[in-house]
């Protein structure tokens, strides 16, 4: 039940993630306050070591769902 559980909360925040970092690119350049421009870029910058995570996250999940 636990990799059942980890693995649905990785893919939700991976899903939630990768649509955030597309919508981003595609917004193009709106008129973002500059603090709400420097949270945005930060979570950009942070997307590659949380994507790993959540692949890391994935992997256990599944070897607890099969054991």
């Amino acid at each position: 039940m636990t990799g059942v559980a980890l693995i649905a909360c990785a893919s939700v925040l991976a899903c939630g993630l990768a649509i955030f970092t597309f919508a981003c690119r595609v917004s193009g350049a709106p008129c973002w306050s500059a603090s709400t421009a420097r949270r945005i870029a930060a979570w950009q910058r942070l997307s590659p070591l949380v994507f790993g995570l959540c692949s890391v996250a994935l992997g256990t999940g599944l070897l607890l769902a099969l054991n």
